[in-house]
């Protein structure tokens, strides 16, 4: 399968999203003449092609007759996620590895484990919970999804992570919102009220406790009062006044080909305080007009592509697919580190391609069984 790859338009797709990043870091190379910077650059540019080459790969599988065969690897690797989330939180839990907030401190908050990019893992455990989630509603166990939703809360309570807090129950809401059709039988609605009823205050409850006892409002008083009071800077993590700083330097020091093509992270860093780790603009003062142009055109690719699958029969985890790339780019300009997560991206590329995987391939096979 891996030949036959070589030879499709996602293959030089791929080979041309690849070098389309490694623009930037040869023209910063070029300007610097520091060779250890244009390592780090290139490296960084790995990690914004690793959701789309994590995409393709599963696409082309999913595309393919080996798919049903090694159907059971794909789900052991989900599983295999999840356990070392699992283990890694319940050591952070037990005191080992890294606060999420504030580490070394006596106002220390949430733990990371032993991950150290603690955004990258805030967006492994969204994306792990879009998997597990829209795989259990697909089909149809119920009292498994609940469990899993509770303990994806718990994760969420340890991390203490805004993004994950809120996260969690937008990702186990999405396979749930993309299957409502536009007939809505009057039995279903019943079901729906009754399950609202007695869910809802649950839900409120857990979640409340979870929120009182794991010191986030402690974190949210610190961060307010370090950011003065101001709502958008404590909410963003004061990452608008990293924007505001980037932009000035971008049109500022930045000639004409500098701003299409870009110079690379490390010497965008160099005249700068921080990156503002929201992806787009990220991309844009790094990687020029150019690398944010690419970004974006493989995300309207994603979109056309879902919105294509979602109107052919078994191809049921189209409209998920595309509630989640909305839930991806909204929390990819909020906290960053999304679309160049390392960590994250064979997960990220699995859960997008998962509009390609066709249901009555399963269906047809079971049968035969």
């Amino acid at each position: 399968m891996a030949f036959k790859v070589l030879y499709t338009r996602d293959f030089l797709f791929f080979i041309l999203i690849f070098f389309s990043f490694l623009i930037a870091p040869f023209f910063g190379f070029i300007k610097t003449g520091d060779f250890y910077f244009f390592i780090e650059d290139v490296i960084t540019a790995i990690k914004w092609v690793s959701i789309p080459l994590s995409f393709f790969y599963f696409k082309n599988l999913f595309q393919s007759t080996y798919f049903i065969k090694i159907y059971n690897w794909i789900k052991y690797s989900v599983i295999l996620g999840f356990l070392f989330l699992l283990i890694n939180l319940a050591l952070g839990a037990a005191g080992l590895g890294m606060s999420f907030y504030f580490h070394g401190y006596g106002n220390a908050v949430g733990t990371r484990g032993f991950i150290y990019a603690g955004n990258e893992l805030t967006i492994l455990v969204l994306t792990l919970g879009f998997l597990i989630a829209s795989y259990l509603k697909q089909n149809k166990y119920y009292k498994i999804f609940v469990l899993s939703l509770f303990i994806f809360l718990i994760f969420s309570f340890l991390i203490t992570s805004k993004t994950v807090l809120g996260g969690v129950l937008v990702v186990f809401l999405i396979p749930w919102i993309s299957s409502i059709s536009k007939r809505i039988s009057f039995k279903k609605l019943q079901i729906w009220f009754v399950v609202f009823l007695l869910g809802l205050p649950t839900l409120i409850g857990v979640f409340y406790y979870g929120v009182t006892k794991s010191g986030v409002l402690e974190k949210l008083k610190i961060s307010s009062k370090m950011n003065d009071g101001d709502f958008w800077q404590t909410l963003l993590s004061n990452r608008n006044n990293f924007l505001i700083d980037g932009w000035i330097i971008y049109r500022e020091k930045y000639n004409f080909l500098e701003k299409v093509l870009g110079l690379g992270q490390n010497f965008y860093v160099n005249l700068v305080e921080s990156i503002p780790e929201l992806d787009f603009f990220t991309l844009l003062f790094t990687n020029g007009i150019s690398g944010l142009s690419i970004l974006l055109i493989i995300i309207y690719y994603w979109f056309l592509n879902a919105n294509k699958l979602k109107e052919l029969k078994g191809y049921n985890y189209s409209n998920a697919v595309i509630l989640f790339l909305f839930f991806l780019i909204i929390s990819a300009n909020l906290a960053g580190h999304i679309f160049s997560s390392a960590i994250a991206g064979f997960y990220i590329g699995l859960a997008i391609a998962l509009m390609f995987f066709n249901t009555n391939k399963l269906e047809l096979k079971n049968k035969k069984l």
